[in-house]
């Protein structure tokens, strides 16, 4: 799909999950909106983005782990983290809303200003759960910004795997299918 379609859909995606959290009466605070993309450019981030007002307002906090800079930096209220380390362009963008609500996006390699040959809209809390946990282990190996760690560089090939593959989210369905993921 194009671009502007994308961006489009994940709007609505994130505003019709804030409409239901404002219904819902959660405190302030509870909730925090995780978001892991390529560069401020990717459709994803730039919907997350455009809706940081309305998020806020709503009481909601924003983190986000980019894995490229460029020269639209993220609005103020979003906790924003790099991280350089390579390996994480084989995860998938994501977009993790609650315990039961996430979106997962192409592969980081992928050029996101192109069409995207892969979306998920999720209301699955083992998804969600697979995504939320993985989104946690990327963040903290970004470091606190403004840190050296913010853009931690690992110069050791034998350096430890930073994820545990069964947090990728969708694994579960893998593994009960008994299929390997592919790489893009």
């Amino acid at each position: 799909m194009p671009r502007e379609e994308k961006e489009a859909r994940l709007r609505a995606f994130i505003t019709n999950h804030l409409d239901s959290h404002r219904a819902s009466g959660v405190a302030p605070g509870v909730t925090t909106y995780r978001l892991l993309a390529l560069s401020s450019e990717s459709p994803v981030a730039r919907a997350f983005a455009e809706l940081a007002p309305e998020i806020t307002a709503a009481g909601i906090s924003m983190q986000a782990v980019l894995t490229r800079r460029d020269s639209q930096a993220m609005p103020e209220g979003i906790d924003c983290r790099f991280v350089t380390d390579v390996r994480v362009l084989d995860a998938h963008e994501q977009l993790v809303l609650d315990r039961a609500t996430a979106w997962l996006g192409d592969c980081m390699r992928r050029d996101p200003l192109k069409r995207d040959a892969y979306e998920l809209y999720s209301d699955s809390p083992v998804t969600a759960g697979y995504a939320s946990r993985s989104f946690t282990q990327i963040w903290d190996a970004a470091g606190p910004m403004g840190s050296l760690a913010s853009e931690r560089r690992w110069t050791s090939l034998r350096q430890a795997s930073l994820f545990d593959p069964m947090l990728i989210a969708g694994a579960e369905a893998m593994v009960a299918q008994r299929t390997l993921p592919i790489r893009h």
